[in-house]
């Protein structure tokens, strides 16, 4: 196959990084200690944009590969990606096609748990032309990609990749529906790799520090962010009646567990949180560690933990003591 053709889009001039906008709405959400909680990857989900008749459906093979192919791509570059179906599925009709950026914007704000930060939009052209001189048909395939912020509805980046005619084999003669559907996939492919590869370096450009490097001042060289072989697992985790210093305290400790990956605030009021939480950890290892964590603030506190939340209820108030340091040492037992 021919080398790529692509051509990049400025779109908005961006003012601020992505781990900027996502730093002052924590601020705005929960107060200082949220904005610490900022620094996190953003949440990425990857949608089809097929409202054009003429584009590629979703769902088709070639859909699902380019899907895939960007997928992987944010994925290698250390963006959290969640499943668009499996995310959305308690609020939409799964499988539903031919939909507008509107209704994929609207699906990806409606989205709580995991919260959608960023949506990676592309949209698929394939066609095939007879050629003049032969009976080979001549496939053509374009995939436009674009980043948009959920919160601001402001535009990151956009990227397109084009192949054909020449670019690409040539139909043979007898090749219909299932042969053209295989062919259109093989090519889209390596040009879905392209659109994806741009697109999740450009992400990685905003980011203060970038997606791969994960800074967490306050947790011990033992903890957060260590290595283990297990797959991640999400928790809510709610705080309800906890004053502003030991809701912080809590935040700092769950920070430093052992194969901790990710906190964002979902909601606060006064006295009261709730948390989406990452963890390689196990179920059994995370309430050890959260009951550790009550006993080293002391007072009473109930734990609660169904399915995979965790309601922790303060019942009688801490007796009087200074914020520890996370980083004098994990809960861990």
């Amino acid at each position: 196959m021919a080398p790529v053709k692509t051509s990049a889009e400025g779109g908005m001039a961006i003012g601020r990084s992505l781990g900027a906008v996502l730093l002052a709405l924590a601020s705005l959400a929960g107060g200082p200690r949220a904005a610490a909680l900022a620094s996190e990857r953003p949440n990425l989900m990857i949608v089809g944009e097929d409202a054009d008749r003429s584009s590629v459906p979703r769902g088709s093979r070639v859909f699902n590969r380019v899907l895939a192919a960007i997928a992987n791509d944010m994925i290698e570059q250390g963006f959290q990606v969640y499943d668009e179906t499996a995310a959305s599925m308690g609020i939409t009709r799964p499988g539903k096609m031919r939909r507008t950026d509107a209704e994929l914007i609207d699906i990806a704000r409606s989205i709580q748990r995991p919260p959608i930060d960023v949506i990676v939009a592309f949209q698929i052209y394939a066609s095939a032309q007879p050629s003049p001189y032969s009976r080979f048909r001549e496939p053509r395939v374009r995939i436009a990609g674009r980043l948009i912020q959920m919160y601001t509805a402001k535009m990151l980046g956009s990227f397109e990749a084009a192949v054909g005619p020449r670019g690409l084999r040539p139909l043979p003669p007898n090749c219909f529906r299932n042969c053209e559907l295989e062919h259109f996939g093989d090519d889209a492919t390596p040009i879905a790799h392209a659109v994806g590869t741009a697109l999740a370096r450009r992400l990685d450009e905003l980011m203060p520090t970038g997606a791969s490097t994960i800074a967490l001042e306050a947790s011990p060289s033992s903890g957060a962010g260590a290595l283990c072989g297990a797959a991640s697992a999400a928790y809510t985790i709610v705080l309800d009646g906890f004053d502003p210093d030991d809701t912080f305290f809590i935040e700092q400790r769950l920070a430093a567990f052992m194969g901790y990956e990710q906190l964002r605030l979902l909601r606060a009021r006064t006295r009261f949180a709730e948390y989406w939480y990452e963890t390689c950890s196990d179920l059994v290892r995370l309430e050890r560690n959260l009951q550790s964590v009550l006993e080293q603030m002391g007072g009473v506190s109930r734990l609660a933990l169904s399915g995979n939340r965790f309601e922790i209820t303060r019942i009688v108030g801490a007796r009087e003591r200074g914020t520890p340091d996370a980083a004098t040492g994990a809960p861990e037992r």
